[in-house]
Order: C-alpha cells, then sequence, then structure tokens
C-alpha cells in the first residue's frame, strides 16, 4: 500500500507521541470507575398533571409507557422517547372506598404487559375490604385490560396492610411480584419484604414467601433486578441499621440458582445498605428503585435530604446513584431534576431505555399539588472526539461534531442553565465547543459565566496537578485563562499560544464559545488518537449574589484521576497504527459480517467509516462477536476495545 507524505508524517508523529507515552510519568493511582449520568434539562415534560408513585418501561414496539396512580390507576405513551405524550388514560378503577394505588408495571417475554397495584381500603375500615395485591393484563400492547386478577390480601386495617407491589421475570418464565408486607405482624409494627410467584404469565398466583425480615423494624419499598453474575438482588428500604435515623436504601440478594429458598435476616451478609461508608450513608434515601443498564452497571433513585441535610419529608427529593455490576459500591449522585428549596419530588423511579439512556420520573410539587414529571440522561465513562476540522466561529450549524448539534456531553441541572458541549480534533488541534442557556450573562465581573475545560494529556491520574495537565477557563467576555499543572499546582501560562483560536458569540439568552487549543500547547507532536487521556468539564454561572460551578459527579479539579476518560476516535490513515497493545484478536470479513475472536476477552468492538462515523458497535462481546455491517465496499476501521483496557485497531476493506 502506498502512503503520501503527509500521511507518513502522520503515522510518524503517532509512533513518537505513543513512544512519549510510554516512557512518560506513571500513573499515581487508579483511574475512577464506573459511568456517570448526564441529564438533559430540554427533555424534562410533565407526563400526569396529577399523581403519585410514577413507573414507566419501554415496550418492545419502542414505546415508552408510564402509569401511576391518580384516583385510580392512570397510563399515558410516548412514540417519540418521552417528548410527547398520550392523553392520561385510567385502565384500573377505583372500587367504591378502594383506592387503587402505587401501580408496577412489566411488559414479560413473551409481549404481555402486567400492570400490579395495591388496593387501599378508606376509613371506615370494614372486613369487605382489604389491603392487598392486584394486577391487570394486556395481550394487545395496552389496547385493552383484563379484569382485576387477584395476587395476596392482607387485612383490613392500615396497621396490618401490604404495600407497593413490583415485578421481576426470571430467564424461565417465572415471575416474582414482591411487596411490602405488615399482615404476619398483628401485634406490632414491624414489615417484612413478602413474595408471589406466577408460572403461567401472571394469570395464577402462588402462596406468599418470605424474602427479607429484620426483627423490629420495617423492610419496605421493594424492587428487584438480576445482574449479569446471575444474582437476584432487591432494592429497600430499611429502618433498622444501627446507628442511622431513618430509612437507609438497603439491598438483599440471593443467588438466581437459589430463588430464595432462604429468606434474608438482619444480620446476614447478603444485606448492605447501598452506602455503607462515607458520607451518602448519613443521608436518608427513602423509598428507593433499581434497575440495570445495558453495559452491566446498575442504577438506584430514591428521595431524601443528599444535598439538603436537616430538611424533613416536605423538601426529600430524588436522587440517582451509579452502582456497579454486582448491584454495590454506588457513587456518582445526581439529582435529576434539579428541584429547588421549599418543593419536593417524592415516590420516584427509574427505567433504562433500549438506546442504554436513562428515564427518571418523580411526583414534583411545586406547591399546588404532585405533577408526574419525566427527565432524560445519558451514561457515560468517558469523552470521545471524532476527526473533523470545523471553523472556529462559535457555531455548530454547518459541522459534524461527534454528535448531533454538538451535544455529546449535557450539564446545567444544578445551574439551571441547560450546557451541551462536544469535541472534535484534527492533526494539528483539540476542538471544543459550548453551548449555555443563561439569562443574566455577567461579562464584567471578575469571576464571569463561562466553562472550565480540563485535559490530562499523559494519563497522569494525580491527585495534584502535575505536567501533563491542563486547565482552560473559557470566559464569556472572549478570553481565555491557560494554566498548566506544574509540583501539585495550577500555573497559569506566561502567554496564550498564538495559533489558539477561541470565540465566543452572545445571543440574549444563551451564550456560544469555540476553541481550538493546539496539541503543542498541551505538550504533544500530534493527535495522541488510541492513547488514555482524561479530561473534566465545569460550568460557572455568575449571579448578581452569589456563585455557582456545576461540576461532573465524583469529580475533583485537581485531581485527574476522579475526570472522564477522554479518546480520540481513529480515523483514515491514523488508525493504522495499533500504539501499546499486547493482546490481538484475530479478524476477519465473510462478505458484510465482521467476525472477531480473541482469547482475552473483548470489551467492545466498534467499527467506523474513513470519515470518522460509527457504523456498528457491540458491548460486553465476550470472547468472539459477529457484527453485521451497514455498508458494501468500504474502508473501514475497526476498534477492538479489550476488558484488560487494551485497544486494537484494523483497517479492512468490505469487497
Amino acid at each position: 500500500m502506498k502512503l503520501n507524505i503527509c500521511t507518513l508524517r502522520t503515522l510518524l508523529l503517532l509512533v513518537i507521541v505513543s513512544v512519549g507515552f510510554m516512557s512518560g510519568q506513571s500513573r499515581q493511582r487508579s483511574p475512577y470507575k464506573g459511568s456517570r449520568i448526564f441529564w438533559d434539562l430540554s427533555s424534562q415534560k410533565e407526563i400526569f398533571p396529577s399523581g403519585n408513585y410514577a413507573r414507566i418501561i419501554q415496550l418492545q414496539d419502542k414505546r415508552l409507557m408510564a402509569v401511576c396512580e391518580s384516583g385510580g390507576i392512570m397510563a399515558s405513551y410516548s412514540s417519540n422517547g418521552g417528548n410527547t405524550w398520550s392523553a392520561p388514560e385510567k385502565i384500573v378503577q377505583s372500587a367504591p372506598d378502594l383506592p387503587a394505588a402505587v401501580p408496577d408495571l412489566i411488559q414479560l417475554s413473551d409481549g404481555t404487559i402486567l400492570v400490579g397495584y395495591n388496593p387501599r381500603p378508606s376509613k371506615p375500615y370494614s372486613t369487605e375490604r382489604r389491603f392487598g395485591i392486584r394486577l391487570v393484563r394486556s395481550t394487545d400492547n395496552g389496547k385493552t385490560w383484563s379484569d382485576s386478577i387477584f395476587v395476596y390480601d392482607a387485612s383490613h386495617t392500615f396497621e396490618d396492610g401490604c404495600w407497593e407491589p413490583s415485578f421481576l421475570q426470571l430467564p424461565s418464565g417465572e415471575i416474582h411480584l414482591y411487596f411490602a408486607n405488615e399482615a404476619p405482624f398483628t401485634t406490632s409494627n414491624e414489615q417484612e419484604i413478602s413474595l408471589c410467584r406466577s408460572f403461567d404469565g401472571g394469570i395464577t398466583w402462588g402462596e406468599k414467601e418470605r424474602v427479607c425480615y429484620r426483627a423490629g423494624s420495617r423492610d419496605g419499598m421493594p424492587s428487584a433486578i438480576i445482574t449479569d453474575n446471575d444474582e437476584i438482588v432487591v432494592i429497600l428500604e430499611d429502618n433498622g441499621h444501627p446507628g442511622q435515623a431513618g430509612f437507609r436504601a438497603t439491598t438483599v440478594r440471593c443467588a438466581l440458582d437459589d430463588n430464595w429458598k432462604n429468606w434474608v435476616d438482619a444480620n446476614s451478609e447478603a444485606r448492605s445498605m447501598i452506602f455503607p461508608s462515607g458520607e451518602n450513608r448519613n443521608h436518608v434515601s427513602a423509598a428507593p428503585y433499581i434497575r440495570k443498564l445495558k453495559n452491566g452497571e446498575t442504577i438506584a433513585s430514591w428521595q431524601g435530604n443528599h444535598d439538603r441535610p436537616g430538611v424533613g419529608e416536605k423538601e426529600y427529593v430524588m436522587y440517582v446513584a451509579v452502582g456497579d455490576s454486582d448491584g454495590k459500591n454506588f457513587k456518582a449522585v445526581t439529582q435529576p431534576f434539579g428541584i429547588p428549596r421549599g418543593q419536593n419530588g417524592l415516590w420516584n423511579s427509574v427505567s433504562v431505555g433500549d438506546d442504554g439512556s436513562v428515564f427518571a420520573v418523580t411526583s414534583w410539587n411545586e406547591g399546588h399539588g404532585p405533577a408526574i414529571n419525566i427527565i432524560k440522561g445519558y451514561v457515560m465513562d468517558s469523552f470521545e472526539a471524532n476527526f473533523g476540522t470545523p471553523v472556529v466561529n462559535a457555531s455548530f450549524s454547518d459541522e459534524n461534531w461527534t454528535r448531533k448539534n454538538a451535544q455529546q456531553v449535557y450539564m446545567g441541572v444544578t445551574t439551571r442553565n441547560r450546557a451541551t458541549m462536544d469535541f472534535l480534533y484534527d492533526n494539528e488541534n483539540l476542538y471544543f465547543f459550548g453551548r449555555v442557556v443563561d439569562r443574566t450573562i455577567h461579562t464584567d465581573k471578575i469571576d464571569n459565566d463561562g466553562i472550565f475545560l480540563y485535559l490530562d494529556t499523559q494519563d497522569c491520574c494525580d491527585n495534584y496537578p502535575q505536567k501533563g495537565m491542563y486547565r482552560l477557563f473559557l470566559n464569556v467576555d472572549g478570553n481565555v485563562e491557560f494554566s498548566y499543572g506544574e509540583n501539585n499546582k495550577w500555573v497559569a501560562a506566561a502567554q496564550i499560544p498564538d495559533d489558539m483560536r477561541y470565540e465566543v458569540k452572545i445571543g440574549r439568552t444563551y451564550y456560544d464559545m469555540e476553541i481550538a487549543i493546539p496539541w503543542s500547547a498541551l505538550g504533544l507532536d500530534a493527535a495522541p488518537v488510541g492513547l488514555p487521556m482524561r479530561c473534566n468539564i465545569e460550568v460557572r454561572d455568575r449571579r448578581d449574589a452569589e456563585i455557582v460551578t456545576e461540576k461532573i459527579p465524583e469529580t475533583n479539579g485537581k485531581q485527574s484521576w476522579s475526570w472522564p476518560g477522554f479518546k480520540l476516535n481513529p480515523s483514515g490513515e491514523a488508525a493504522l497504527e495499533s500504539i501499546g497493545i499486547s493482546t490481538k484478536a484475530g479478524v476477519s470479513l465473510v462478505g458484510s459480517t465482521l467476525m472477531v475472536s480473541s482469547e482475552s476477552p473483548l470489551d467492545s468492538v466498534n467499527v467506523f467509516s474513513m470519515t470518522g462515523e460509527l457504523l456498528a458497535s457491540k458491548l460486553n462481546c465476550g470472547e468472539c462477536v459477529a457484527i453485521s455491517l451497514p455498508v458494501e465496499r468500504e474502508i473501514i476501521v475497526v476498534e477492538i476495545r479489550f476488558v484488560n483496557g487494551a485497544r486494537q485497531y484494523e483497517k479492512m476493506l468490505i469487497s
């Protein structure tokens, strides 16, 4: 294959850069492990004008379906990813003096939809009206619903009722319906988590079984998942942890094969708080909900006082944290809706879409009754940049950024100013674009509005600023503050590099900023394609009386180990270089099907066009994967990422 002079120069520079990385300083500590959720403020919508206990799923036909309690059980649907919703329809009518409450829903593997709910008698109580668990079924995608199906009855009095049903289907087809249950404890205020099973698609149900119980306490509000490690994990609220006042989100678990042969008591190793240590342990985390992400990690939501200590339930709001694939080590806490003080967001839940995005729903009470709101979040553990050369003019309209409309990173929940950001790169520069919606833009203060951009081009993963780490403040007044790391502190550069280009455009309610950062200003001779870097972003909002800085969860501006990873996606001849790879996969094409196999486990396989467009992607591949490619007679670049962190690039022709 013949290479022109420019291509040869690029490849030689890549080799030089790679040698510099391999011989440079080593990581000072292990990098942050795990994803974070970035919430898109523009996706926030109202589903129901009133209601509580909202739950949401994505159906097999790609629609979203939401349910809540509001004078019965209401349902609504969205065919466009949650942007608009159908008029609410009542699918369960409350019986006289027997309100239907607290729904949960699931679509079974055969397409049947189940909506469970909790009949809750009104006073005066009578033995004919009991607290119970019921459900309705739909076999036609929600067009029609069955009559109510009996699951369980507790007592007719509030003190000995049952509450809060939640579904789980096992790979065998068996269905679990979990609920909180006071019925076994008629002489105390105790409560357990119970379970009923169905083996016929939810038509009939077995007797209740105990899942977990802490003597003298109230296990409540269960929901369940099956982890990638074949464990059933139930999250619940537990008010019996020693030294902790109030409810704490807690998990109990068993092996899938065990399937609750034994129940979990207070002292079992199978019971643990989701925050067993650290500051998060000291905050209320009630009414939890759990789901599994597409990458195998887990997410939990709850209501509490995480960033507003001392408040009561009238000011509790929704929080979400990301856990590992075992449903443990939860961190990266976010408040999806940014609900202000004096208001609350209660009885929340989360769901995961087919594309891996997260939906959060809450009953948001702004002072005139709760309304059901939804917001969409994006799960990311790193940022990326495609190959491209934009015109640096503070505009994205005519250019193909890494994400559509230059919207890769979403921020703004803390400041209530929606911010979106993206990256591109070429052989000379790294490009960054940001848009912030802001109605009070300050350009004449000491601390103006703007964006902090942090880069660790050497993957130092240090606790303090060191050589190879850089900080830029993109000031809305048109100036750039450029600092580099040295001896544990940020040092302001004596001057801004002449070839660093920065433009700002200020509108009535927003500002756009775009910068070209020469690789030479970052201590590099060329774009470090295929090499690990780290990146961090902070958005500063200058207000009349205060400064609010929004940060990515679990990050520290001085500690690059805490920053998300950052990579340059290969493009063109640059993808021919495979740098620092000790693991090798076999790659072949059979027609338009890509075959990849390796003795080392594969994390992901990504296929790019020569222009940098992502054509196909597979996650959690194991040791082999087959990918059907949507192109013919095209040169492709295959990026193979191994579980051990190694990467391999291959250039191939689909003939």
